[in-house]
């Protein structure tokens, strides 16, 4: 892979934020996760509350409930040749034609714990050991679609995902992608059932 020169600091016009919010929330009902309401607002404004001071653009993935996505970012939906059921990194692929910086990082709508430090974490850590992708691990998990990568390596999802693959770890770690330890395991938080909905509640700062 060929490399590229990187600055030691990522300023926010190099960044562009993608929100990822095509999942089904089948264990919340069925709703649309990142429009669960938390203390009042939805979990997708806790999400761009850690990701607006670092980057110049939102884009959100997204193939329901466009509209009410647009208060937030651009909106964009899965490629025509998926079906919507392809995962986060059909997301990634969606956004890629919009992305006009040179960085793009990646989080899930249903988030709302994210650290303010988080794209300057994974940036430090990816410049440090020389890589183009870095992700999360935090209570010793993977976070494979909290991510930031350089928008170079987006030209290997297309045929990934032709090629019938949908799971992101496999991809992430065929472009040699940085693990970058997080030290607080809740700040990961992912709101996928009414426990941890509760326990976001009863932990997140209110907006």
């Amino acid at each position: 892979m060929t490399a590229i020169s990187q600055p030691a600091q990522l300023a926010p016009r190099e960044v562009t934020a993608l929100i990822l919010a095509g999942g089904q929330g089948r264990r919340l009902g069925g709703v649309d996760k990142g429009l669960v309401q938390l203390h009042d607002h939805p979990l997708v404004e806790y999400v761009l509350r850690a990701l607006q001071p670092h980057v110049a653009h939102v884009l959100i993935s997204a193939n329901q409930h466009q509209e009410q996505y647009r208060q937030y970012g651009q909106v964009v939906a899965d490629p025509p040749e998926f079906d919507g059921s392809q995962g986060p990194l059909a997301g990634l692929l969606a956004a890629a034609p919009h992305v006009t910086t040179p960085w793009l990082v990646a989080a899930g709508c249903d988030m709302p714990a994210l650290p303010n430090d988080y794209v300057t974490h994974l940036y430090a850590t990816l410049i440090a050991q020389g890589g183009q992708i870095a992700f999360a691990h935090a209570g010793a998990r993977d976070h494979s679609i909290c991510l930031l990568l350089h928008t170079h390596t987006l030209a290997t999802l297309r045929a990934y995902l032709q090629g019938g693959r949908r799971a992101v770890l496999p991809w992430l770690e065929s472009q040699q992608a940085v693990r970058v330890i997080f030290d607080h395991a809740q700040a990961f938080l992912n709101v996928n059932t009414p426990e941890e909905l509760a326990l976001a509640q009863a932990s997140v700062t209110p907006l």
